[in-house]
């Protein structure tokens, strides 16, 4: 097995498949971390104690928002050693007019992979070190999970080519990089969340992350792509799509609520794992 495979996963290597970029990933490991227990920030705390960097040398990082891009750090070293074996690990191809989930053959899906991952912090009897990796993981696919364009696809797959009104943008900008990018990158600029996360939620279910997926599934349907011109859940959209001031000005707090449910949800998660 990969060194950095605690479970067997496909990894997505090309740049435009990074969800959130770095900041939208720090923001949800920073709202985390701000509603863990004592219990559990203390075991976080230990678990990211030396932690390591992708080159195998002490990270110094310490918090969840550092650490929470580490998946997509990794990906170079990783695509050296063996690039076939990696693949889409981060997303699951649902289908936005269907109430079918997307394929995830041997739990190689962000969901799946997440309870997988989640079993492997839980478990005690696990090395310090596959547990930090699982944790970084944890962090890392819990905020995948909630960008709407890793739960959620058109018969465009995301891939659909735009232009947007008064940004320039790279010749193959499309739907699922700006959404990334842009529009995620101009709705965190000078925000800071302070959700807090309620007493006494009902607790979680293994197959919570499904559930998200799914929410966040009916989110790219109703909020990336209804609002579109020309959208039809019969065909591709028409490209290039153009993404205009209005469409941009809406994005921001679907952004924002997604990044504070992936934060509070992920608290949730690592209060029950770390009890």
């Amino acid at each position: 097995m990969h060194r950095y495979a605690l479970v067997f996963f496909c990894v997505c290597f090309s740049a435009s498949c990074l969800a959130w970029g770095g900041r939208g990933h720090a923001a949800i490991g920073a709202l985390a971390q701000q509603n863990l227990t004592p219990a559990a920030l203390s075991q976080v705390q230990e678990l990211l104690r030396d932690d390591l960097d992708r080159y195998e040398q002490a990270s110094g990082r310490t918090t969840l928002a550092a650490v929470a891009s580490w998946p997509d750090e990794i990906r170079e070293v990783a695509m050296k050693t063996d690039p076939a074996a990696y693949k889409g690990w981060h997303v699951r191809g649902n289908q936005v007019c269907s109430t079918k989930l997307g394929p995830c053959k041997d739990g190689h899906c962000v969901d799946e992979l997440i309870i997988s991952y989640t079993r492997i912090l839980r478990d005690k009897s696990q090395s310090h070190r596959a547990r930090n990796e699982a944790l970084k993981w944890v962090v890392h696919l819990v905020g995948d999970l909630h960008m709407p364009l890793h739960s959620g696809i058109n018969r465009n797959g995301g891939g659909a080519k735009v232009s947007m009104e008064d940004v320039e943008l790279k010749p193959d900008a499309t739907l699922h990089t700006i959404w990334d990018n842009e529009l995620a990158n101009a709705a965190l600029k000078g925000w800071k969340s302070s959700a807090r996360l309620e007493q006494n939620v009902p607790a979680l279910t293994e197959d919570a992350p499904t559930r998200w997926m799914l929410e966040t599934r009916d989110v790219a349907l109703h909020e990336v792509y209804e609002p579109l011109s020309g959208f039809s859940c019969e065909a591709k959209l028409p490209e290039p799509i153009r993404i205009d001031a209005a469409y941009q000005q809406r994005s921001v707090a679907v952004v924002r609520h997604q990044i504070e449910m992936a934060g509070l949800r992920l608290a949730q998660l690592l209060n029950e794992s770390l009890p």
